[in-house]
């Protein structure tokens, strides 16, 4: 499929979103740069050393030639265990920007790993012997090097099933259809597309998976593209074909999980990159990242490894936008898209998530037979999901003003919600008698994030005390205030500070020693607005409209 790639002018893009007719083929620039943590080859981009495409091409050989790429630029960080799909598509979709030397440097690193003739990626041996397995129901094959005395051979063992393939294969693919039955079958995404352009393959629509001891440099597995029509100069391709890379055996990771739960989660999330390609490979990352993390819950629920990546999240770090797509962020965006899924009650069939990602797809046809032309609505994730929210009647401000509430206590909502970490609280107070304040307290919220308060009555507080809380909000950016108020006993209660026009409004509540235990104040910043192309981590490469706006309280013990 193919879309016209151009700078966002930001008045020319910025949407307000809400309204389900937002314009669709919105121009959208290239995706900002994976986040990785500053290091030499950051301030190599920042000084204009390096550009974007050439930093791309170092990253993505620091996945797999960490110490060379060390040796050349100095401190270089070490990538996560998830980034490196992330961080080679950085490198696809910046191909057609390198000189043709580097161009050629970039195909040796997303080249699978059978082609051994290039030696910066991660590739068999040139002694590998290759085989391959493919489902008998699923287009799924998987290969592998069965020479042993390689390290990307997979352990021979051969017990179960004896049928002269390793346990290892026999695994990865069972786990490939089990995936695959779940995310297309149940589900009802696209596969992913053929690769029948892709150097070296034949007209069969098998998705490939290769073994590698990638877990020897840091990686759980990977998808990623050599689509020719990925870098194709004359018409930028959306939806591009994939084939994925896991590690041989899972054993390079610890004991938090066995080897065959570290397998489940990764083929689910990294099958899901594979199916994102089909829908539009080049997403905000925390779409992206967020709903393959959402995945691995749904096929392997009892793992829990997703919970991990609540260490940055809307719980822990409120203050920060739900769609940033760096720090770690983009991988604990899946608690938003749980909280749609479970608010739907759609937690055995994510519908809600299929119609974001159709939203978001860019798919075509060839009307003139000069190359694809773009037909689909194209738009951004929070543009999508608004839109998909605003189809079922329900406003996305209110969606998320219920988002920021439940975030407080999450036991008391996510079903897995007592495993999750606490919300982090931005200031406290113990008041005590009558006339006792926390004076005037501000601060600047960002878009689509939130700032929890909390006040208790102390010990010199009337048992028949009040507690009067007013709020100075913004004007513009749907401000929100709620109450939370928890009594010593029986079920808290949520009360809504309504705020007028000008984002004041007031409320008083029970706030009697030895009846209420503790009352939460949770402001919130809902504005979605957006202008686009400004090269952030954020939706749309853009920056909240409504940005950095005071939001300010009192609260008075009467």
């Amino acid at each position: 499929m193919k879309k016209l790639v151009a700078l966002c002018v930001p008045l020319a893009c910025l949407l307000l979103t809400a309204s389900p007719a937002a314009a669709a083929g919105h121009p959208k620039r290239l995706p900002a740069l994976t986040p990785v943590a500053p290091d030499a080859l950051s301030r190599a981009l920042e000084r204009g050393d390096l550009s974007e495409a050439q930093y791309a091409l170092e990253r993505a050989r620091s996945l797999f030639r960490l110490g060379a790429v060390r040796r050349e630029f100095g401190a270089v960080a070490k990538p996560r265990p998830r980034d490196a799909t992330p961080i080679l598509r950085d490198l696809l979709a910046r191909l057609r920007a390198l000189s043709p030397a580097d161009r050629v440097a970039a195909k040796a690193l997303l080249a699978r790993p059978s082609d051994n003739t290039f030696p910066e990626e991660h590739h068999w041996d040139s002694d590998a012997i290759p085989q391959v397995t493919c489902d008998g129901t699923k287009p799924l094959c998987v290969h592998w090097d069965s020479n042993p005395l390689n390290a990307d051979s997979p352990p021979p063992a051969d017990l179960s099933p004896v049928n002269g393939i390793p346990d290892a294969v026999d695994k990865t693919l069972a786990t490939f259809v089990g995936v695959w039955n779940l995310e297309i079958g149940t589900y009802g995404f696209l596969a992913p597309l053929a690769d029948t352009t892709s150097p070296g393959q034949s007209a069969d629509p098998e998705t490939d998976i290769y073994l590698a001891d990638v877990g020897a440099d840091g990686l759980f597995g990977y998808c990623t593209s050599d689509d020719p029509n990925a870098y194709d100069f004359s018409y930028p391709f959306y939806d591009v074909s994939a084939y994925c890379v896991v590690d041989d055996d899972f054993a390079n990771f610890g004991s938090a999980h066995t080897p065959d739960e570290f397998r489940d989660v990764t083929v689910a999330h990294e099958f899901f990159h594979a199916i994102q390609f089909h829908y539009d490979w080049l997403e905000d990352l925390w779409l992206m990242e967020g709903t393959a993390m959402v995945m691995e819950d749904q096929y392997a629920d009892a793992v829990n490894d997703n919970v991990n990546y609540l260490n940055h999240s809307a719980l822990t770090s409120p203050g920060t936008p739900v769609d940033r797509g760096s720090g770690g962020f983009q991988y604990g965006a899946w608690l938003f898209w749980r909280f749609l899924i479970e608010d739907r009650g759609e937690l055995a069939n994510p519908l809600i998530i299929r119609q974001i990602w159709e939203r978001a797809a860019a798919a075509s046809t060839d009307t003139d037979g000069a190359g694809p032309d773009t037909v689909a609505s194209d738009q951004y994730s929070l543009q999508a999901t608004i839109n998909v929210l605003n189809s079922r009647g329900i406003m996305f401000r209110t969606a998320f003003q219920k988002f920021a509430r439940v975030n407080r206590f999450p036991g008391d909502f996510y079903s897995e919600g007592n495993t999750y970490p606490a919300s982090t609280t931005a200031r406290a107070w113990d008041l005590g008698r009558r006339g006792s304040t926390t004076g005037m307290i501000t601060a600047k919220l960002l878009h689509l994030s939130s700032r929890y308060y909390r006040l208790r009555p102390g010990s010199r507080t009337p048992t028949n005390a009040t507690l009067r809380i007013t709020v100075d909000g913004p004007s513009l950016g749907s401000p929100s205030a709620l109450v939370i108020v928890t009594p010593t006993s029986g079920p808290r209660t949520v009360l809504t500070i309504t705020l007028n026009k000008s984002g004041n409004g007031a409320r008083t509540i029970s706030f009697g020693r030895g009846t209420t235990g503790r009352v939460d104040l949770a402001l919130t910043n809902r504005s979605s607005r957006m202008a686009c192309g400004m090269g952030t981590d954020y939706s749309c490469t853009g920056r909240g409209v409504d940005d950095l706006r005071s939001y300010s309280f009192r609260a008075t013990v009467g």
